[in-house]
């Protein structure tokens, strides 16, 4: 029996034998194509990186020599400022946010000691305020959780090799994240999510008092309690509004627990163009010591 393929069937294998290539082809090249893109990608990002660095490298010198540092963190928190260089050829905007603008959680745990009483108080104070303005679930066991980390080491939060975990306490922002949300699916409390917690608190150990002219209102409106829409309209974060604020109304405050004087202690994030993109970078200046430099990518 003759098993040739007439003229025509041979033809349509070639042309889908044919079709079948050029589809294998085509998704190769695609692949090829996106591994290229990714690995032009890689290399912008490893080349702004160390951009990233001499940036840095910059202002942390320019920072330890400036001698103007409330009037230069006072506006710094108040709106990021734009740099430029004079010929236009890069320019760079700095954002800074205080960090001790907050209660440090940590006086959670200094309930024993007479000398820290005071703060601990305050702390306790705050929190519990926080505990009945946001309808908490269960206050009680969130503040075992807390005490738990600040005191001897957390059975709740798991250790990390990270710097985060290399202290003794609560010490950022992403730790304390990390107990509440152990808290939340504990206590089934989707709540305590909607609390502001960065507005209310700071996450510094060794903070031994609060920037109390940078407060945020809603820490201002829980602590003295004053209303929140009073707050709104009369707070103006800056050098000696809290002084100014409790003249007006007439509060109370102790200045051993609230600072007198400017502290410098501040995050900040550094905004830059390189390749037509946005890269950001951030650090930390803590009293004249610029450190924890961070670089955080493509925005």
């Amino acid at each position: 029996m003759d098993k040739t393929h007439p003229p025509k069937q041979r033809r349509g294998i070639a042309l889908l034998i044919t079709l079948v290539t050029i589809t294998i082809i085509t998704v190769m090249i695609g692949i090829l194509l996106g591994a290229l893109d990714s690995v032009r990608k890689d290399s912008r990002n490893t080349t702004a990186l160390l951009q990233a660095n001499t940036y840095y490298a910059d202002i942390a010198k320019l920072l330890k020599e400036f001698k103007e540092k409330e009037l230069l963190f006072s506006t710094l928190y108040q709106s990021p400022i734009p740099f430029m260089s004079e010929d236009g050829a890069f320019s760079i905007i700095i954002e800074c946010k205080p960090l001790l603008a907050g209660v440090n959680i940590n006086w959670l745990g200094m309930e024993h000691d007479t000398k820290m009483y005071p703060k601990y108080a305050i702390t306790q104070k705050l929190f519990d305020a926080i505990a009945v303005e946001y309808d908490l679930e269960d206050p009680g066991m969130l503040l075992e959780m807390l005490l738990e980390e600040i005191g001897t080491g957390s059975k709740f939060v798991e250790k990390e090799r990270s710097r985060l975990f290399q202290k003794r306490g609560i010490i950022s922002f992403q730790q304390f994240e990390s107990i509440l949300s152990r808290y939340q699916m504990q206590a089934d409390d989707p709540g305590v999510g909607g609390v502001p917690w960065n507005r209310f608190f700071a996450f510094v150990p060794e903070a031994e008092a609060i920037d109390g002219d940078h407060m945020s209102a809603e820490l201002v409106s829980l602590l003295f309690d004053v209303d929140m829409t009073i707050v709104k309209e009369e707070w103006q974060a800056g050098d000696g509004a809290l002084a100014q604020f409790a003249l007006t109304y007439g509060l109370e405050y102790d200045t051993k627990i609230f600072s007198k004087k400017f502290i410098e202690y501040a995050q900040c994030e550094v905004g830059f163009d390189y390749a037509q993109e946005r890269y950001r970078f951030s650090f930390v200046d803590m009293e004249g010591e610029v450190k924890h430099f961070e670089f955080l990518g493509r925005q």
